[in-house]
Order: C-alpha cells, then structure tokens, then sequence
C-alpha cells in the first residue's frame, strides 16, 4: 500500500496552526489599533500632509476647540530674566528660530506643538516615544549656566562676544505647562503619555488605569470594540480546541489517549509554550505589528494624489491606498504565521539543554559514566512508565527525612558506595570464623561498593529492577528477533535472571558494563606478580613484598570497574565449575574458598601463581562458550548432545589444568585438583557409556 497525498490535502493537514496563527494575528492586530487609539503618540499622525481636521475610528488627532488667539508672550529673548530662547529653540531642534513668531501660540493639541518642536530624535523611535517627549522638554526647561553671546549681531560684529547667564527654568511658563498636558493628558489632539507610558516601579497604581481606559466602550474612539471583535476570533478557536480536547476521547481516536500525564510535567510543558507565544506577541507587536498600524492609518487618511507620487509604488491608483497598505502587510503576515517556527527552535535548544543537564542527557565518554548512568534507567524507568511500589517507599522515606532535618545520604540502590563487598565464606585455617562475612577486598572508605553484577541483585532492589530489566530484554530479544543484533550481542547487553522457582531470585547486571576492564586487571596482576618473583631475594623482601601486594590493590581500585571485572568473572566461573562437577566434586570447594581467603587476607601474590591467570581466563571462555552452545531440547543419547557434552568434559578439564597451575603453591589443593578428573563414578569417569551424571549436570547447569 503507497498512500499518495495531494497537496491540497497536505495543506488541509495544517489548517489548525494556520487558524491559530491567523486568529492570534488578527487578535494582536486589534489590541495594536486599540493602543494606537489609546495612546496616538506617533507624530506621523499630526504632520503638515495629514490636513488639518484628522479622525478616524471615532478618534480626533487635533483639537475642535483649538484657539489660535491665545498667544505666548514670553516668547522674546529677555537676557535680564535669564531666559535664554534661542539657546532653548537650539536644544529643542528648531530649525528656524524666529523671535516674536516661534512659540507664539500656547500649543492645545499636538499638531501645534510638532509644528514649534519637532522632536527629531522621537520621530525614528519604534516605541518609548512619550519618554522621549518628556525627556526633551525636561532637559531643555532645567538647563542653566553660562555661555558666550554676540553682543549686536545687527551690526555684522560677529567676533565681538559677551558673557551671558542663562536659566531656562524661567523660561515660558504658559507655554511650558500646555506642552506638558498635551503630552500627558488625554482629550482629542493628546498623547494620553500619563497613563500609556510610566517606569516600572509605577505597575501597581498605573497599570489599573491604562487597563481600565483599554477596555472602557464608553471612549468615543471604536478601539475597545475592534479588539473585542479581534480577540473573539481567538477565543472562538480555543473553545473549539477546548471542545476538541474534552470530545476526542469519544470521538477521535489517537494513539496514547488514555496514557496519563503527570501534573507537574503537564504544567512543565504549558509554561514552556506560554513563554514562547508571549515572546512571539511581545516580538510581533513592539516590531511589526504596531508601527505598521500607525502606517497603514496615515497611508488610508493621506491623498492619494500627494503620497503616491512618493510612493514608488507600482500601482499608482487604488481606494485609499488599499493595494499598497496589503503588500505592506504582506511580509509582516509571513513572519508573523512562521516565527513560532524560530522562537521554537531556539527556547527548544536552551530549555532542552537545561532539561537535559539536569537529567543527566548527553554523551558518555567513559565506561565508568556508562554504567552509573546505566544503573539510572531502572529509577527512571519506574518513575515514568511503570508505577513501583519501592520507589513510592523511597520517595516517601526522603520526604519524611526531609520533614525530621535529617541529612539526606545517597542511596544504596542509586550509587553502591556504601558497603564492601562481602562474600560469606568459609576460611580455609580456621573453623570459628568460618560463617562470618568478610570483606572481598579491604577499601578504603572512598573505594567501598557493592557489585550488583558479582552478588547479583536481590530483596527490594530485585522488586525495583526487575520490571526495567524483563522490558529491557524483551527490546533486546525483539532486536534479536529481527536479526538486528547476535546472539553474542544479545548475551552481552542482558539481564541475568534466575529461575522462578528460587525463593530467593537474583538478577546480574548486563556484562558489557564491564567490557575491557578483565584484560587490564589481568595485566596489572601479572605485572605485580613478576615484581613479587623478582624481589623475592631481597633480604627486606617481606616489606618490599608487601608493598607489592598494596600497590596491586590500589592500582586496581582506582577503577571500580576492574575489580567487578575480575570479582565478576571469578564468581561466575566458580559457581559454574562447582554446579557443574556437582557433590561429588565436594572436595572442589575448599580451592576456592582458598583463593577467597587470600584476597581477604592480602595475600594473593604470596599464595597464588598468578602468572598463569590468563591461560585460566582463556579456558573458562572456551568452558563458557562449550556449554553455551550445548544443544536443547534434543534427547540424551543423540550425537549432537554427545559431541556437546564431550567439548564441554574436556574444557572443563583443561580449566582445572590452568587453576592447578594457580594453586601451584599450595600441594594440598593441587592435589585435590589433580586428582578431581581421576575419581571414579563422578563426572569425569563414568561406569556406563551415557556419562548420566555428567549429563543430568549438565542438563541442570
């Protein structure tokens, strides 16, 4: 089956970001024209162009009740007074400074005060523009000093200069105090900057009363009811959403609908899309929406006859403009529909990135990292997927440690620092303390773990673990199943589980946790082991020898993976070696228990020959490998199971060669060894040609 999609069809598919998209569009339009009603500050509104009488939407950019007969008498220089007027005019940006005529009039609407000042450096601004008009004035009214002045400048002596005192405070009071209140007041031809502009610190008591003008339908402008009608348009799409969401259940079926969400996760990824469309708003509305607004008005209210000769513009007819006002609004559009696109792409990379650290994500450049993030998964895994009546105990538990000001410690189920590894034992000299735990290896305090892959997992550590680890080798044995990994592979990448019917199950982690680190333990051993030989001559031998033993050890504890390398390996081919041979290999048990008491007693280059651990290493593979490829499910008496159990005879026999040379030093327990293959009626030797023990240990194994 190929599905073929038209693009029409494919179009279809997005038709709700698009509505959403519009729909906000249309939404940031309406409050844009509202806010541009409310607070008319851009001066491309009051120019000389826009004639004399502007209003659109109920909104009067000039004054009705204008009195051009109230005139400004303080608008002559007077030097005595300290008022300076040209060097105001200068730093108000006018242009053209004439004495009696600029500042003539008392400004009672903006129209009349652009016309006096200019407000050159508020023109180009995108917003903050009232600040601007208020610092302006504010700036130019306080200043005050001294300077140089021409002393007659209608007798052409412009060399000639006095010294002048000038404070513009006292300058044009009327004056002053109209552009102010045409600046902060509200009224038809007023900027309204009082309520639309204030410093931060002013939020609570000035925030009230821009809102309260924002939505009053009683203005006589018609902003509150096109952003009415706007931001319907979006709220009708989100009660459809809202609907959509609460019906699908019902009537839409989708993958994953009935998969619950965690509330803080929930609440996690809503911040995240809020953010993200409040930047979107705050971008397109302070950036293109706005000032494009404020555009769009003047080119409508423009004559077409005086603008689009400027205009450049190909069409040069068209009702109010209307063909160019669209194609302005076109790239702004495009943005607009897109930039979540943008935004997304970058919050992703930093939200994502500070998620991540804080779970822990990213790329694992050492083994070491490689397991302890392994050995996450589990907590992770029930934490997110399967609910795990441990981990319900343990969160509890730290909450309550929490609520008593305990000091919170690590867990052992989190990171095996906490107790040594212990092995219980039976000690080969002494029989009291045969029962008592000893310690593996003597750590110190900072090196002490507990090897999960050695003792395996069990208690409520197997109740936590357990549900991760039957997913995990389920994905791995569906991998299998599609030939994307080996059997090798799949041996390696594991769990180890034990049988139902123990009461006491156990679980091994996977071995590639260890990969590579059997070879260094093997090196550092040997090598330490030919110093040992070396220095055995010294007559301080006994120091010397012992600081041998001292630096083995810390030389392979400075890797934890090591010693569980060697721990693992030695555990796991024990206890093979002793299912397999089975009670009547009993005698066996007392090598290995040796071998175990030397590594407790610090003592293993002394009582062991370990020159001869990788021919061991390298028979115990060859056993494991035997037994691994025994037939199943094949009667006893076949040749395919004979051929098996013969291989697997004899590489058990060449491992007990190889541990032989081991226990070289100890006669007693070579002897044991060496007389193990030759004991009658065991596994070896048989009476009858069914070897039936060797095979019923075997079938066991």
């Amino acid at each position: 089956f190929i599905e073929t999609r038209s693009w029409a069809r494919a179009l279809w598919s997005f038709r709700r970001i698009f509505l959403f998209n519009f729909t906000l569009f249309c939404a940031v339009v309406g409050f844009a024209l509202n806010m541009v009603l409310l607070c008319p500050e851009s001066p491309i509104m009051y120019g000389p162009d826009m004639g004399k009488e502007l209003a659109i939407f109920g909104k009067q950019y000039f004054n009705p009740r204008v009195d051009f007969g109230l005139s400004n008498g303080d608008n002559f220089p007077d030097l005595e007074s300290g008022c300076n007027l040209p060097k105001l005019a200068t730093c108000l940006g006018v242009t053209d400074f004439v004495p009696g005529v600029t500042f003539g009039i008392i400004p009672q609407d903006f129209k009349m005060l652009i016309a006096d000042v200019p407000f050159q450096p508020c023109v180009e601004m995108l917003s903050g523009r009232c600040t601007c008009y208020i610092e302006i004035l504010d700036r130019c009214f306080k200043q005050e000093g001294t300077g140089r002045a021409i002393v007659d400048s209608s007798s052409g002596d412009l060399r000639t200069f006095q010294k002048v005192k000038y404070d513009q405070r006292k300058c044009m009071p009327d004056w002053k105090k109209a552009a102010f209140k045409v600046i902060n007041n509200a009224g038809p031809g007023l900027l309204n900057c009082a309520v639309c502009t204030f410093p931060t610190s002013d939020i609570p008591t000035k925030l009230p009363a821009l809102l309260t003008q924002f939505i009053d339908f009683n203005r006589k402008d018609m902003g509150p009811l096109i952003f009415a009608g706007a931001s319907s348009l979006f709220v009708v799409f989100l009660l459809g959403e809202v609907s959509n969401r609460l019906f699908s259940g019902l009537f839409i079926g989708y993958v994953g609908r009935n998969l619950p969400v965690p509330f803080p996760a929930f609440v996690r990824y809503m911040c995240f899309w809020l953010f993200l469309f409040t930047v979107k708003i705050m971008f397109g509305y302070n950036f293109m929406v706005k000032n494009l607004v404020e555009t769009s008005l003047m080119i409508w209210m423009s004559d077409p006859l005086q603008y689009l000769k400027v205009s450049n513009f190909m069409i040069q007819a068209s009702y109010h403009n209307v063909v160019y006002i669209a194609f302005l609004w076109l790239p702004a559009f495009i943005v607009f529909m897109y930039d979540a696109q943008i935004f997304y792409a970058m919050f992703s990379v930093v939200f994502g990135s500070i998620r991540g650290f804080n779970l822990r994500i990213g790329e694992l450049r050492s083994f070491r990292i490689l397991r302890q993030s392994f050995k996450n998964i589990p907590k992770m895994f029930n934490k997110k997927l399967v609910e795990n009546t441990v981990e319900i105990a343990l969160h509890q538990q730290k909450i309550d440690e929490k609520k008593k000001g305990k000091k919170q410690q690590k867990s052992d189920r989190d990171d095996d620092d906490n107790k040594p590894l212990q092995i219980q034992t039976t000690t080969y000299n002494t029989g009291d303390a045969a029962a008592a735990p000893v310690p593996l290896l003597g750590h110190g305090g900072s090196s002490i773990r507990t090897f999960g892959s050695v003792s395996g997992i069990g208690g409520e550590e197997f109740d936590r673990v357990i549900p991760f680890a039957l997913a995990w080798n389920r994905c791995l044995r569906s991998m299998r199943d599609a030939d994307v990994i080996s059997n090798r592979e799949l041996s390696v990448l594991s769990y180890l589980i034990e049988s139902k019917d123990k009461a006491d199950r156990r679980l091994y982690t996977p071995v590639f946790l260890t990969a590579g680190k059997l070879d260094e333990s093997l090196e550092i051993i040997t090598d330490c082991g030919v110093v040992y030989d070396r220095l055995k001559s010294d007559k301080k031998k006994d120091a010397a020898l012992e600081k041998v033993e001292t630096s083995m050890r810390n030389r392979l504890k400075k890797d934890d993976l090591r010693v569980e390398a060697c721990l693992g390996s030695y555990k796991f081919t024990s206890r093979v070696v002793s299912q397999l041979l089975g009670d009547a290999h009993a005698d066996m048990d007392a090598c290995f228990e040796f071998i175990e008491e030397s590594v407790a007693n610090h003592t293993i280059l002394k009582a062991l020959n370990v020159a001869n651990l990788h021919a061991l290493r390298t028979a115990s593979a060859e056993m494991m490998k035997a037994i691994l490829d025994t037939p199943k499910g094949i009667k006893e008496d076949s040749i395919l199971f004979q051929r098996a159990l013969y291989r697997v005879t004899d590489t058990t026999e060449q491992v007990l060669n190889n541990l032989k040379k081991v226990l070289a030093k100890q006669e007693a327990l070579a002897k044991i060894i060496n007389d193990t293959p030759l004991k009658p009626n065991a596994f070896f030797i048989a009476p009858e040609s069914t070897h039936q023990y060797a095979t019923m240990q075997l079938q066991t194994l």
